[in-house]
């Protein structure tokens, strides 16, 4: 084998080391978010593997007006392994006020801190738990019956309804709707104001 040869082989297998399977398992959705049909900002929601763990994702950025203009930052980062959910953080950044939520597997349960609007709580649960937030944008829950919203850090059941699945947190009715297994549209009810997500 020349040193042409050689070298181009090695090149393969450098590239093949920095952007291999876990590169390739990333998996990115597109949305729009949008209150009674204007857009007020966009979401990206984004899965991949790194190592033996699952990394979620999800950031927004919006702007509406609610008695003065509101500017929202919102960021739900989650870790799965073993599809089990193992910590997550929420940030959400306004112009009215900041807000933070963790959520940590020790061991045997799980501890959690949640600051919302209008809401905290402190608390644990003490089962695994398999589907949060942020799976609905990656996974229809066909055999699914209960979730936690990582920002309240609340468990709640899954209901299939028509068309659609609904849930309740903390007083408020969000709707998803899937097209071949893969999220189109969810209709989220917000104690400031509703609003759509719909993917691109």
């Amino acid at each position: 084998m020349n040193g042409f040869m050689r070298n181009k082989i090695l090149i393969i297998l450098l590239f093949s080391k920095l952007f291999g399977s876990n590169a390739f398992s990333q998996n990115t959705q597109q949305y729009d978010i949008s209150i009674a049909g204007i857009s007020i900002g966009e979401m990206t929601a984004e899965k991949k593997a790194v190592g033996e763990e699952i990394h979620y994702e999800i950031k927004s950025n919006v702007s509406f007006w609610f008695f003065g203009k509101i500017n929202l930052d919102y960021l739900t980062q989650s870790v799965y392994k073993n599809k089990q959910l193992m910590r997550a953080d929420v940030r959400s950044s306004t112009n009215k006020g900041d807000f933070q939520s963790t959520i940590r597997w020790n061991s045997s349960k799980y501890d959690i801190q949640a600051s919302n609007y209008k809401f905290d709580q402190e608390t644990t649960y003490d089962k695994p738990l398999y589907y949060s937030s942020v799976s609905f944008f990656f996974e229809e829950p066909l055999q699914v019956k209960e979730f936690i919203a990582e920002s309240y850090g609340i468990i709640s059941p899954i209901k299939k309804i028509k068309d659609y699945y609904e849930v309740e947190v903390n007083g408020n009715t969000n709707r998803y709707y899937f097209v071949d297994g893969k999220l189109d549209k969810a209709v989220m009810e917000f104690p400031v104001k509703n609003y759509v997500i719909k993917k691109k």
